[in-house]
């Protein structure tokens, strides 16, 4: 198989790129009607494959006062489409969540009780 290097990779005349700022909201939408409010859309990496360019973006969760906790999952957003076209399953996110925060379950409590105490 001989690949162009990505240095080399040839650009469509006129295309207009999806640009990172999009396609973090784009999983921010997802994460909102899947995840909940703990989830958040990591740093944007573009992606580019010999016919498409797409957006990897990690899915993290985070909790009050602890910040985040660790990635758990992936989505990838379409150049183009402007869509996602394939992430890593609902249910495995949620456990993921789930073993992260058994992992960490006393340093997010306390810090949970710390953010709550000082909102008082």
């Amino acid at each position: 198989m001989n690949a162009l290097p990505l240095t080399d990779q040839p650009t469509l005349p006129n295309k207009v790129l999806l640009s990172a700022e999009s396609a973090t909201r784009i999983v921010e939408d997802f994460i909102t009607d899947h995840l909940g409010n703990l989830a958040l859309a990591g740093t944007p990496r573009r992606m580019i494959f010999p016919i498409r360019e797409l957006w990897a973006v990690p899915i993290v969760v985070a909790y009050p006062g602890y910040g985040l906790a660790g990635v758990i999952g992936i989505a990838a957003i379409d150049d183009e489409l402007a869509s996602i076209v394939a992430a890593t399953p609902i249910d495995e996110m949620k456990k993921a969540a789930s073993d992260l925060y058994e992992a960490h379950r006393a340093d997010i409590e306390t810090a949970f009780r710390r953010v709550s105490s000082n909102s008082d």
